[in-house]
């Protein structure tokens, strides 16, 4: 930055301040002055002459500050800058940031020289009421927070055009010393310095007029007037603020924009002291990485691309000398391959040999096992048999003893007959003797009534006795002829068990010839048994003897086949080494055209 533009800065930032100042607080604070005062219109153009004097006394404050920035900024061209020592320029840099907050110490001693002027050149024309003193003591707490943040926007805006040069935009400097007033502060200020504008004046209106301490007139101008002022406020605060955060905002996105496109030349400045501006610092050390890694990933890469040409030449020879060797070992390998197909085809076959005879001694065992069960269940068969053919000797035993007491019984049912016969012929005897009797009773007239009574029931007894003895009668013969059918039931089941005891005879003895067969058979089963085991163990030692003969031939054939694996291996290494030499160069080159998309 030359002489020139440092000038103009300097005139650009005192006279933006300036009419920040002349903008937002003095309109403001005259106006709260006549109103919150109850000033005559005479007294009002002499408030008016008094802030204009003040305002123009008290520019020497901004004059030293125009000439202690222009001092500063001086440093800064580049010839002078460039002479200086690595401190002395951070030292510079540093005091560039920490500029808008010292800032605020001039409007501070301006506005604190000010306010109690205009209100001593006031007063030179009349003798003020506490009324139109009381709104000169308020005035600070209405404007200085206003005045504080908007001066400390514009002066952080002005400045950034300075950090932002070639000078101090790549200087670094230590997060701890860049002071910070984060975005929360500033968002924070900011709504107070509103806030407080507003309820300070609205507020002592209200208070004001409520406690019948001034009574103000056209209360809804002055409302209107005040409500335009501090829209005005608003705006501008709300506008340095967000041009502010616009400003830091757009070199960032800038800065991610060169760096999405390969451009590691330039760093992002520091033109801030909330937390965008302390984030540049962690960018730019970012930056500075991935260039400093591209270098060295470029400086590397033209090494390998060089060994890797060196170390494809010397296998070349390697290369042969191992084609040689392998095809030597291939020779013996096809040899060693056929002896040992031959001694695995003899071990097959003794190993199928033996499953064979395993197989039969598993199935001999098997019908051994069987012909066990078969004569066991021959012996518990028989054992069942003889009991059968005792109990039915038993049955047979005790169905003739039913028989003979079947017999008794049907002959005690003839003679119940015979004398149920007697009983009814007795029966038709009572019946004529009372008939007779009744008929002598008939002859004796009266005297023989009662006789006849007795001859009645006589008569009755008689008929009963004969009823009842006719139906015993055909119930005995009923009974007579159940138990002649009886009598032949139990003769037929008789002889029934005597032809189940035969034939249980008979298979006793069939089970004997059978059970002495199955022994038979189980002495024969353990002879094969015996000799197939035998058989078995011979199968055994041919097998193992020829198992050792294959892992013999096997652990040869393996040897010669690892020689020449390891010789094929080598081969095939030497061949990937020199493909990798290949591939690695031209990997070498393709990263160093890749990494030709940083621009450093």
């Amino acid at each position: 930055m030359d002489g020139a533009k440092i000038k103009s800065l300097c005139w650009r930032l005192t006279i933006g301040l300036e009419l920040l100042t002349a903008v937002l607080a003095v309109p403001t604070a005259v106006l709260f002055i006549v109103i919150a005062g109850v000033y005559s219109f005479e007294k009002s153009l002499l408030v008016v002459l008094g802030a204009a004097i003040a305002l123009f006394t008290s520019y020497v404050i901004p004059t030293i500050r125009f000439l202690r920035l222009k001092k500063l900024l001086k440093k800064t061209i580049p010839d002078l800058f460039h002479s200086l020592s690595l401190e002395e320029k951070q030292k510079i840099k540093l005091t560039l940031l920490k500029f808008p907050k010292h800032n605020l110490s001039y409007f501070l001693i301006q506005w604190s020289f000010g306010i109690p002027f205009a209100a001593f050149v006031t007063f030179q024309f009349f003798t003020p009421t506490l009324a139109e003193y009381l709104p000169y003591i308020i005035l600070p707490i209405l404007i200085y927070p206003v005045l504080g943040v908007s001066h400390f926007f514009l002066s952080e805006l002005v400045i950034s055009e300075v950090l932002i040069t070639p000078e101090l935009k790549d200087l670094p400097l230590k997060a701890e010393l860049i002071p910070k007033v984060g975005i929360y502060a500033r968002i924070f200020f900011t709504m107070s310095a509103v806030f407080s504008m507003t309820l300070t004046a609205l507020g002592y209106l209200l208070l004001a007029q409520v406690t019948k301490f001034v009574q103000i007139q056209n209360a809804e101008v002055t409302l209107v007037l005040m409500a335009a002022f501090i829209t005005i406020n608003i705006f501008v605060l709300t506008s340095l603020f967000v041009k502010a955060m616009k400003f830091n905002t757009i070199q960032m996105a800038n800065r991610y924009k060169s760096l999405a496109s390969g451009d590691l030349s330039e760093s992002v400045p520091i033109i801030s002291t909330d937390e965008l501006g302390h984030g540049s610092i962690s960018l730019n050390s970012f930056i500075a990485s991935i260039r400093k890694i591209t270098s060295i990933v470029i400086e590397e890469s033209d090494k390998v691309k060089s060994d890797a040409k060196v170390i494809a030449t010397q296998t070349q020879g390697l290369t042969q000398a191992m084609m040689e060797q392998a095809s030597s070992s291939e020779e013996m390998s096809a040899g060693v391959e056929e002896m040992s197909a031959s001694i695995r085809s003899t071990a097959f076959g003794a190993k199928k040999q033996h499953d064979i005879t395993k197989e039969a001694k598993n199935l001999v065992t098997d019908m051994e096992s069987s012909i066990v069960s078969i004569h066991d269940m021959m012996n518990l068969t028989q054992t069942e048999t003889k009991q059968m053919e005792e109990e039915t000797k038993l049955g047979q035993s005790a169905l003739q003893s039913t028989l003979v007491a079947m017999s008794d019984i049907e002959s005690s049912v003839e003679n119940t007959s015979n004398v149920i016969q007697v009983i009814g012929e007795i029966s038709d005897k009572i019946g004529l003797l009372s008939l007779n009797a009744s008929i002598e009773a008939a002859r004796a007239g009266d005297a023989g009534r009662g006789f006849a009574v007795v001859a009645s029931e006589i008569s009755k007894l008689g008929e009963q006795t004969l009823s009842n003895t006719k139906r015993i009668l055909e119930a005995v013969s009923k009974a007579s002829a159940s138990t002649k059918s009886g009598r032949l039931a139990v003769s037929n089941t008789e002889k029934t068990f005597t032809q189940i005891g035969k034939s249980v005879h008979t298979t006793i003895e069939l089970i004997k010839q059978s059970s002495e067969m199955t022994k038979q058979q189980l002495d024969l089963v353990k002879n094969v048994k015996e000799n197939i085991e035998k058989l078995t163990m011979s199968a055994m030692e041919i097998e193992q003897n020829t198992n050792e003969q294959a892992s013999t031939s096997e652990e040869l054939a393996k040897s010669i086949a690892t020689i020449t694996e390891g010789t094929e291996y080598l081969n095939q290494f030497v061949n990937d080494i020199d493909k990798l030499c290949s591939a690695l160069s031209n990997k070498a080159s393709n990263l160093r055209q890749t990494i030709d998309f940083f621009k450093i």
